[in-house]
């Protein structure tokens, strides 16, 4: 296991040190009353809402309700004015409009919510996605000759665009208008579409800048259907998408991104209708209510995700756009066994990447298409584009370091490549300063893409290695603890009403991570081939069964006394409810410290 050091503390307290901490203590302790919030979780509660920048009493009201909802004037993103009033028009006309949105489920949610907002107002609105392996990013070739075959005259691109100059030039000269809704980064000379909806544009005022492209398609329909007579249902059900695809593209659970992913989990739980898509993947996938955010990111997306990442991202539109409960059945049966094979391809490539790389005994490393450097693990081989990603994460998890996975497929053609890296790694800086060996790169923290020439394999990935090493020297890996758990608020059922404070959590608002002092571990139990451990712990006097993944030393301090992390889940299994506990880390205890 990498080496971490701990943070022992939490990372706020409530401290009453000066006449403002006592009033706002105060008022949060009676907020809690207000809302029947035990009494035994108010210190802690306070705790974890300072540790999330919630000290303020009004802030922590807000963000406790669970009717807040609060969504900002669509009107406020540039162009949205614009591009509204032209929507509206086609719809009031029953004009045909050719929606194009990306093979991620961002982008095919975000292509799914303007499609259902588009005919609920009257318009002839079909989709178009994109091939990742022979159209790439953006908008394809074969979205204009679909245009004109079928005579569209506007194109609405969705989670991408702003960088098509040629592809919107060609539109335009054919006489298509294009209007981009999208959220990725603004070039110097952007798309002259006739109207660009990014809250990424320098004259962007809009309040909360980082919805992905689903979302962006719920705020253009928010304002499509502002005086549809079912406004409130259909944004209610349009919700359960911008959750879905905010959450695969890591958009903080926060502002108004919170209050959609809080509508969403309602509807899902019944309190609305979700799209018939959506009930018929879960059904198929067999998950079980209640509904919480998790489902999201483990359960819709993946399933989502799967038809584009090896073939054809259309079935996964039509299951999304379809109001036919049979014809969503037939779908989602699809996608599960589309995403069955994707689960098995992936171990598969993984297999062979760490037989590559010689992490696989009785293996020896194949230099010609493997790198294991200090900083950076490199492997190439014929697997599909769009199961690179998961490879290159897979192996950075294993490895604690950033890794690169070359899509090659022995052609000779320019090797398409997507990085990985642990938390604290800029991706896209090291990605730049190597820029001068890529034929196109980008992406952000933790992750990125890039192409290059086979020829430059022996001599990048050197570089790479170097530069990502020099972060890790940088970085200092630390276990971020937001709550030191007293003695008597230590249970399962205590941590998990803290963490239900919370959600819905994720990027931005993460579940929160508890720390447990001096817990007597009285059995250990390796499950999993060995590979994990299921500790049995003395909580406040309860034993209480909690599983450390990937951490068989455990064996080592049963019948002692440990510090650990841990973070709550909670699932639902035949019917049945539970609360699981998750360790984080641990290490034996500390002597001198409390609760």
């Amino acid at each position: 296991m990498p080496a971490r050091a701990w943070r022992l503390e939490p990372v706020a307290t409530l401290h009453p040190a000066a006449d403002g901490e006592l009033q706002a203590s105060a008022e949060l302790l009676q907020l809690f009353a207000d809302l029947l919030i035990p009494k035994n979780l108010h210190l802690s509660l306070a705790t974890l809402l300072h540790s999330r920048g919630l000290a303020d009493p009004n802030r922590a009201r807000q963000f406790l309700d669970r009717n807040d909802r609060t969504l900002h004037d669509p009107h406020l993103l540039p162009d949205a004015t614009g591009l509204i009033a032209r929507l509206r028009a086609a719809g009031a006309e029953g004009e045909p409009i050719l929606v194009v949105g990306d093979f991620d489920a961002d982008g095919i949610t975000g292509a799914a919510i303007m499609i259902r907002a588009l005919r609920a107002i009257g318009a002839i609105a079909e989709g178009y996605i994109p091939q990742r392996d022979g159209d790439g990013h953006g908008i394809p070739e074969g979205a204009i000759a679909a245009a004109l075959e079928d005579g569209v005259e506007l194109i609405l691109a969705v989670d991408c665009g702003t960088a098509d100059r040629a592809r919107v030039a060609e539109a335009l000269e054919a006489g298509i208008l294009v209007g981009i809704i999208d959220h990725h980064a603004v070039p110097p000379e952007p798309a002259q579409a006739a109207w660009l909806v990014n809250p990424n544009r320098p004259d962007s005022v809009y309040p909360f800048p980082h919805l992905a492209g689903s979302g962006l398609a719920f705020k253009i329909a928010q304002g499509v259907l502002a005086d549809h007579p079912q406004r409130r249902e259909l944004l209610a059900e349009l919700s359960v998408l911008a959750m879905v695809g905010g959450i695969a593209d890591m958009v903080p659970v926060a502002n108004e991104f919170r209050v959609i992913v809080r509508s969403a989990l309602k509807v899902m739980n019944g309190a609305g209708t979700m799209p018939v898509g959506i009930t018929a993947l879960l059904r198929a996938a067999g998950a079980e209510a209640p509904y919480r955010a998790e489902v999201s990111g483990f359960t819709i997306s993946p399933r989502i995700n799967a038809a584009g990442r090896i073939g054809d991202a259309a079935p996964a539109l039509a299951l999304l756009t379809t109001d036919d409960p049979a014809e969503a059945a037939e779908l989602a049966a699809l996608l599960e066994g589309i995403n069955l094979e994707r689960k098995e391809l992936t171990k598969v490539a993984i297999d062979e990447a760490r037989a590559l790389l010689g992490l696989v005994p009785g293996s020896e490393r194949d230099e010609a298409r493997a790198f294991l450097g200090d900083g950076l693990v490199a492997v190439r081989g014929p697997w599909s584009v769009g199961l690179i990603g998961l490879i290159a994460g897979r192996l950075s998890e294993e490895t604690g370091r950033p890794a690169l996975v070359a899509h090659d497929d022995g052609s000779g053609a320019p090797l398409r490549a997507s990085v990985r890296a642990p938390k604290g790694f800029a991706v896209a800086a090291a990605l730049q300063e190597a820029s001068d060996a890529l034929i196109r790169h980008g992406g952000h923290d933790g992750a990125g893409g890039c192409s290059f020439v086979a020829d430059v394999w022996g001599s990048l990935l050197p570089r790479l290695s170097a530069t990502c090493a020099g972060q890790a020297k940088a970085r200092t890996p630390e276990l971020a603890v937001d709550l030191a758990a007293p003695i008597g608020s230590r249970t399962p059922i205590d941590l998990a009403a803290l963490a239900d404070h919370l959600a819905p959590t994720g990027m931005g608002n993460p579940e929160p991570t508890f720390l447990l002092r001096d817990i007597p571990l009285t059995a250990v139990r390796l499950v999993g081939d060995g590979r994990h451990a299921r500790l049995t712990l003395s909580l406040d006097g309860l034993a209480v069964e909690a599983m450390a993944f990937g951490r068989p030393d455990a064996d080592q301090l049963a019948g002692s006394s440990i510090d650990l992390v841990v973070r709550t889940a909670q699932r639902t299994y035949r019917g049945s409810a539970r609360i699981e506990v998750h360790v984080v880390d641990f290490r034996p205890a500390v002597l001198g410290e409390s609760a």
